[in-house]
């Protein structure tokens, strides 16, 4: 009688299943199914939802200004806020683009006003980069104001 080792057969046929297993494995992930009847739509990054607030505080100095940029993800309403001035005086209030030079806003929206607790601006923007801010109408004494404007964008 002859005597089988049996670890020995099941080493032997156990290799070559791992392979074959391992060798199909490797072929499915490589497949090549480009079928020309399901045509693919490429997908859109969304954008979050919602709207972003923003706050620009800053001492504005007699001629000066006080301006904040910001990026609407979205086309929707930005609202500008003059929230608080110390001492307590009107001044220019703006919503712009920056300057060719991006040192300076542009402002295509103006209002001369005093702190409050609603948003003195309202204007419907699109996707883009847009500034805001205060600017001295000839109110600002030689000690300066401090300002604080609230931005909300989309």
């Amino acid at each position: 009688m002859c005597a089988v080792d049996v670890s020995r057969a099941r080493a032997r046929l156990t290799r070559p299943v791992v392979a074959l297993l391992a060798f199909a494995a490797m072929c499915a992930a490589c497949s090549n199914n480009n079928n020309p009847s399901t045509p693919t739509t490429p997908t859109t990054p969304t954008t979050p939802a919602g709207t972003v607030t923003e706050t620009l505080n800053g001492i504005m100095a007699p001629r000066g200004t006080a301006t904040r940029t910001f990026t609407a993800r979205q086309a929707g309403t930005v609202t500008v806020q003059l929230a608080r001035v110390e001492p307590s005086i009107a001044v220019g209030l703006g919503l712009g683009i920056r300057g060719a030079t991006g040192a300076d806003c542009k402002f295509s929206q103006t209002v001369n006003t005093q702190a409050g607790t609603t948003a003195q601006l309202t204007a419907s923007v699109d996707l883009g980069t847009y500034c805001a801010g205060a600017y001295d109408i000839g109110t600002v004494g030689q000690g300066g104001a401090t300002v604080t404007v609230t931005v909300t964008h989309p």
